[in-house]
């Protein structure tokens, strides 16, 4: 410990947020048979942190009678290429290497959008 006390980390606030949704509140559509995403982008307004939606994309889901075609889940992870992160009800591990390989941190999650957001927001 120095004498200006413990380090602390600079919080991992992600610019840009793909979310995997079927009805717009809650986090619970699976990457690959989602439709779309809804973009949100990081916005700091007088030092608070906050996220808006930018843009709905639309995809063709990958996955389809529990099996994936690795072309559509290619495509669609480079949809989100300019994402650092994807939140999905859930994330299977074709999926979660497609965006590792990109440089995407791939987040399963069960949350209101509203909810996961504001936690990626704060401290």
């Amino acid at each position: 410990m120095s004498a200006k006390g413990p380090y602390r980390k600079k919080a991992f606030r992600p610019e840009r947020v793909a979310v995997a949704s079927g009805s717009g509140e809650r986090v619970d559509a699976c990457f690959g048979k989602c439709p779309s995403f809804r973009i949100y982008s990081l916005e700091n307004k007088d030092g608070a942190y906050f996220y808006s939606l930018t843009e709905e994309r639309p995809g063709v889901p990958p996955c389809r009678d529990g099996e994936h075609d690795q072309g559509l889940l290619d495509k669609t992870a480079g949809l989100l290429s300019d994402c650092q992160m994807v939140l999905a009800g859930r994330i299977g591990p074709g999926a979660m290497k497609a965006l590792s390989d990109r440089g995407i941190m791939g987040l399963p999650v069960a949350l209101l959008v509203k909810d996961a957001l504001a936690r990626l927001a704060g401290d």
